[in-house]
């Protein structure tokens, strides 16, 4: 079942740590793109052996993306799910009506810590530090798993 605003709102300080009021929703938590810099993924990757080179990007009061690059971003808020608590987690229709693109992803249950976003631009745009990029929407599993998330990204790993 999907969390309310008032589940959510719920979650602040315990769940959604480093928050902010304004990013609860109807139904969800809009996360933040925060960080000093950002991730310009330049490819090469061999899956799953090694990941793709990157450089990395300034990011101060804003950053300015360049057409048809992908680019990682750590987001404001950390996350400690508990083992009977996922989150979906979307681009905001705003930035996809902007010329972004961004891939669906599931926050596990049992994961700690800041959220790699990744963002790409189908024209040059710029993006504000701390403006709300992807919607969560929390799911309650039908009984906590026995199999909480436990991987590398553990504690918000960006690559």
């Amino acid at each position: 079942m999907a969390l309310s605003h008032q589940s959510v709102k719920g979650l602040l300080g315990t769940v959604i740590k480093n928050y902010s009021e304004e990013s609860v929703r109807e139904n969800g938590y809009d996360l933040r793109i925060c960080g000093e810099r950002a991730l310009k993924l330049r490819g090469n990757a061999f899956l799953p052996e090694r990941p793709s080179e990157y450089e990395e990007v300034e990011f101060g009061d804003h950053v300015e993306l360049e057409p048809l690059n992908t680019y990682l971003f750590e987001s404001c808020e950390e996350l400690e799910m508990p083992n009977d608590l996922i989150a979906l987690m979307t681009l905001r229709s705003t930035l996809a009506r902007n010329g972004i693109v961004a891939p669906p992803t599931v926050i596990d249950a049992g994961y700690r810590g800041k959220i790699a976003i990744s963002l790409t631009a189908v024209h040059r745009v710029k993006l504000a530090k701390g403006m709300r990029t992807n919607h969560l929407i929390f799911l309650r599993l039908d009984e906590p798993t026995v199999k909480p998330y436990n991987g590398k990204y553990s504690g918000g790993v960006m690559l």
